[in-house]
C-alpha cells in the first residue's frame, strides 16, 4: 500500500446515498479524512485520480465472511481475505465468529482485532459467538464481548435450538444494545442432536421428521416473535426461502426491528445450478426453487431484504473435490458480489443503481453500528473509505486470478460488467486496476 498525505479524485460520478450527494465531484483527501466534496478543487500537493466516467462511491461494506483466521488458514487469512475485499472493491469486512477456536470470549476477540489492525489492508471487525463453544448450550458473556469490539453475536452455521436460550440471548442483545444477529439454517451438528432427541421431548422450530434443511422459515417465524417480546434488534442472515422472505415483511409492517440480507448466489442460482456446479454449488442455507429465488429477488426490491451479503466461504480445493455428500458448505464471494449485483440485478432493472449502492454501503454500515465511525457515506471530515467503479468495464471471472486462496465459485466463466478499479482506505491506495498496491 501506497500513503498518500493527499490524494484528489477529480471529475467523477459520486453516488453517496446518505448525504443524499449525486452528480460530478472531486472528493480531496487530506491525512486520510474526506477534506471537501466540491465541483472545482485544485491542490497542487495532492496525488490527482481522474475518475472521469467513473462512479465514485462510499467504500463498500460486507457484513458476512469467513476468513478462517484463527485455525484454518489453508483455506484462507486474513491478509489474503482483505486482499479479495480489496479487489472487489470492499473496504469494511465484518467476519463470523466460527473460527478454530471460535470467537466466544473478549481475550480471544480483542487478540484477533490485534491481529487484524496488522495483517488486515481494509477495515475489519469481527462478531462474537452467541454461545460458548458454538455449542447451543450456554451464553457467552454478551456485555464483555461488546465492549470488547462484537458488533453481533451469532452462532454462525447453527441454529440456536433452545427456545429459552434464544430468548435470553435476545434479552442480553436488547440490554446492551447490541445486534443478534442468528442464522435460521440447520447444521449437521443440529440435525444429529435432534436424531439422538425422543420425538416431543424438546421443542424446536424443527423436528427429527421434517426433511432436512427446510427449517429455515420457522427460525425465522420464531427468532422474529422472541425479537418481538425483548425489544431487541435481530438481523436475519443469507434469507433463502419466500416463507422467511413474508414472515420479515409482516414483522416489519408490525414494527418489529428486524433487518435482513440476501446473498448474490440466492439471487441469482437456483437448486437446478448444483447439477451444472456440484460441490461449488453446496452452500447452507441451499440453493431453492425459482420461486423462493424470485421472491428473494422481490424481497429485496421492495426492501424486506434490507442489504446484500457476500457470505465469503472459502474452501481447499482437495475439500470441494470429495463427494458431494462430504463436501464442505460453501462459495466465495468477495472478489464477484459487485459485478453480479451490477449485471444481473442492476441491469435488468431488478433493482436501480442507487439501491444497490445503498444496500452495500450506508445500510449495513447502519444495521451493525458502523455509520458513527463513518463508514457507509462520505460524509466531510471522516475516514476516507472509497471506491472508484467503472461501470462499462467488461470482464470474465477467473478464479484462477483470484487474491483468495480458495477456488470454490460456481460463477467461474462468467461474463460480468461493471468492476471497481480503486479502492482507497484512509490515506492509502490499496487496490488498484485488478493490483493489490504492497507496501513500498
Amino acid at each position: 500500500m501506497v500513503d498518500y498525505k493527499k490524494i484528489l479524485i477529480k471529475n467523477g460520478t459520486v453516488l453517496d446515498i446518505a448525504n443524499k450527494k449525486t452528480g460530478v465531484f472531486n472528493v480531496l483527501i487530506d491525512s486520510s479524512r474526506i477534506k471537501k466534496i466540491s465541483p472545482n478543487i485544485e491542490d497542487k500537493d495532492a496525488l490527482i485520480i481522474d475518475a472521469k466516467d467513473k462512479l465514485v462511491v462510499p467504500g463498500l461494506v460486507d457484513v458476512h465472511v469467513h476468513l478462517r483466521q484463527p485455525g484454518q488458514e489453508y483455506k484462507e487469512d486474513i491478509y489474503t481475505g482483505s486482499c479479495a475485499a480489496a479487489a472487489g472493491g470492499f473496504t469494511t469486512v465484518i467476519a463470523e465468529p466460527n473460527t478454530y477456536p471460535p470467537i466466544d470470549t473478549p481475550t480471544r476477540l480483542i487478540h484477533l482485532l490485534k491481529i487484524a489492525k496488522k495483517q488486515s489492508i481494509v477495515n475489519y471487525y469481527s462478531k462474537s459467538a452467541t454461545t460458548v463453544g458454538l455449542n447451543g448450550y450456554r451464553l457467552v458473556d454478551v456485555e464483555k464481548l461488546k465492549f470488547a469490539g462484537a458488533r453481533a453475536i451469532s452462532d454462525d452455521g447453527h441454529p440456536v435450538a433452545g427456545n429459552r436460550l434464544m430468548f435470553n440471548a435476545l434479552k442480553k442483545g436488547k440490554e446492551f444494545d447490541i445486534l443478534v444477529n442468528p442464522h435460521c439454517e440447520e447444521s449437521e451438528l443440529y440435525r444429529r442432536r435432534q436424531k439422538e432427541k425422543e420425538k416431543g421431548k424438546r421443542k424446536s422450530p424443527d423436528t427429527i421428521t421434517n426433511p432436512p434443511y427446510t427449517a429455515e422459515g420457522r427460525f425465522v417465524m420464531r427468532d422474529i416473535e422472541l425479537a418481538e417480546k425483548t425489544g431487541a434488534r435481530i438481523h436475519i442472515s443469507h434469507v433463502s426461502l419466500a416463507q422467511s422472505v413474508n414472515e420479515i415483511a409482516k414483522a416489519k409492517k408490525r414494527g418489529v426491528n428486524v433487518t435482513a440480507e440476501a446473498t448474490p448466489h440466492h439471487l441469482l442460482l437456483s437448486e437446478e445450478a448444483v447439477k451444472k456446479f456440484g460441490t461449488n454449488a453446496k452452500v447452507n442455507p441451499p440453493l431453492r426453487s425459482k420461486a423462493d429465488v424470485e421472491a428473494v429477488r422481490r424481497g429485496l426490491a421492495d426492501g424486506t431484504i434490507d442489504i446484500i451479503a457476500s457470505d465469503h466461504a472459502p474452501h481447499s480445493v482437495k475439500e470441494k473435490n470429495l463427494p458431494y455428500d462430504k463436501a464442505p458448505f460453501g462459495l466465495i464471494g468477495l472478489e464477484t458480489t459487485l459485478g453480479l449485483v451490477l449485471t444481473y440485478l442492476v441491469r435488468p432493472g431488478i433493482l436501480t443503481l442507487q439501491q444497490a449502492i445503498e444496500k452495500m454501503t450506508i445500510l449495513p454500515a447502519k444495521i451493525f453500528g458502523l455509520d458513527k465511525f463513518g463508514v457507509g457515506s462520505l460524509t466531510q471530515g471522516t475516514k476516507a473509505d472509497i471506491t472508484v467503479i467503472d461501470m462499462k468495464k467488461k470482464w470474465k471471472v477467473d478464479v484462477n486470478k483470484f487474491f483468495s486462496k480458495a477456488r470454490n465459485c460456481p460463477f467461474d466463466g462468467w461474463k460480468l460488467q461493471g468492476k471497481a478499479i480503486l479502492t482507497i482506505v484512509g490515506n492509502k491506495i490499496v487496490m488498484k486496476d485488478g493490483k493489490i498496491i504492497e507496501n513500498i
